[in-house]
């Protein structure tokens, strides 16, 4: 079953509701989606959650606006059974606060963020535990242009709630801007910035801070398998404890692979906790130089403010030095028995010629394919030049498009496009720069 285009939102939006709101997906393969419009709910008279998923199936809650979402003890702010995916746009936001001890967002099955504006506050625990900002079984997944603020809630004779925590799945960021902090504990166990299975985070920008203890700090980043970390800015930081032995590490986990053009800084607690802590021992640093890519930078400060980093940096583009091969043109003997002399390079097809950066006629290669001709160059910096008069004839012998391909950058043209912006003695010319692409007809 799939059911669409239910909008749900206040009948006075300036005042909460404390109506709560149920949305069944029942069966494994259902699927619902929901609008939230500028909802606010506080359903802290109540103890239930503002807004509950029921059922095994898929449900997608679309925000528009800015939503608030608000629940008391043991309570959270949505609570959900099945897969949940959140989506919205820049502007839509949604606010979901926890009761006591309970949990922002609360899912029994996979969560996914993948737009708008999501903050998750677990509540304090008073004399319990915190609850999370983002609780899922299922694993979390957070892409696009999300942002994304998970904050776990204070305890004080146990356990700080953890800023996002999946215990069965893991937790994947590919994109967008995610703020995981855990809660503080007055008198016990602070909780983590990012706790689960496995962390795997290609892209964004991820802030993950354990919070602090009475007794020993939270985790950064803690992974009961593996942490992967290949791209995107990356700052965790272990949080502090009382304890002789009570800082915690930046990243903790029994197999850490960190590659790509990844920026990451990683911070121990203090008294006594490892910036990057591998099967039990600090990360030496040395041992993954080879995995950095281009730009990659990985900076570890130990719990007495010593700082190591280890970077790959960007090799800059070199324009060729040599000269390229010059394709002389036939000779031919003049009437007082002398010959011509080499001219610049010859171009391959009649009226298409590429230029280098000084404006110098180049050698290049063509191929056609159907109705595309492509022309190659091995720069970083060429023009590639055609009177309307040579696409007129190129057109006319079936070529729809041209691509021009230098080193860095490829750039498809349409023919007809090109001779419908200028006249009969105009010239197109399409110039490459590193990456960088302009046309000129005139």
């Amino acid at each position: 079953m799939e059911d669409t285009n239910t909008v749900i939102t206040n009948s006075d939006k300036d005042k909460a509701s404390s109506n709560t709101v149920t949305i069944e997906a029942k069966d494994k393969d259902d699927k619902v989606e929901v609008t939230l419009k500028d909802v606010n709910i506080d359903t802290s008279s109540r103890s239930e959650a503002a807004v509950s998923v029921t059922g095994e199936g898929n449900t997608n809650i679309e925000l528009d606006g800015d939503n608030a979402l608000k629940s008391d003890i043991y309570s959270s702010g949505i609570s959900s059974s099945g897969s949940l995916t959140i989506s919205g746009g820049e502007n839509d936001s949604l606010t979901a606060q926890g009761g006591s001890g309970a949990d922002g967002i609360y899912s029994s099955g996979s969560l996914t963020i993948s737009g708008g504006t999501v903050t998750a506050n677990g509540g304090s625990g008073g004399g319990g535990d915190g609850g999370d900002g983002i609780w899922s079984s299922g694993g979390v997944t957070i892409s696009g242009g999300s942002t994304v603020t998970a904050n776990g809630g204070d305890g004080k004779d146990d356990y700080g709630g953890d800023g996002i925590r999946s215990d069965s799945g893991d937790v994947t960021i590919s994109g967008g801007t995610v703020k995981a902090a855990g809660g503080d504990s007055k008198d016990g166990y602070g909780g983590d910035g990012i706790r689960s299975g496995g962390v795997t985070i290609s892209g964004g920008t991820v802030n993950a801070a354990g919070g602090n203890g009475g007794k020993v700090g939270g985790y950064g980043i803690c992974s009961f398998a593996r942490v992967a970390i290949s791209g995107g800015t990356v700052n965790a930081a272990g949080g502090n404890g009382k304890n002789s032995n009570g800082g915690s590490d930046g990243i903790i986990s029994n197999d850490i692979d960190l590659s790509g053009s990844l920026e990451l800084t990683a911070k121990a607690g203090r008294p006594n906790g490892k910036a990057i802590s591998w099967a039990g021992h600090e990360l030496d640093l040395d041992t993954i130089k080879d995995k950095l890519g281009p730009g990659a930078k990985v900076t570890a400060t130990d719990a007495n403010g010593e700082t190591k980093q280890v970077s790959s940096p960007i090799p800059r583009p070199v324009e060729p030095e040599e000269p390229e091969p010059v394709i002389p043109e036939e000779s031919s003997s003049s009437s007082d028995g002398g010959s011509a002399t080499p001219s610049a390079p010859a171009s391959p097809l009649p009226g298409l010629t590429v230029t280098d950066k000084d404006g110098q006629r180049i050698s290049y290669t063509s191929t056609q394919s159907g109705n595309t001709l492509t022309v190659c160059v091995g720069r970083f910096t060429a023009s590639l030049r055609a009177s309307l008069a040579t696409l007129r004839q190129l057109r006319a012998e079936g070529i729809d498009t041209i691509t021009f391909q230098t080193i860095l950058c490829s750039t498809t043209l349409s023919v007809d496009e090109l001779l419908a912006m200028g006249g009969e003695d105009a010239e197109a010319v399409l110039t490459h720069r590193l990456t960088a692409s302009s046309l000129t007809v005139g």
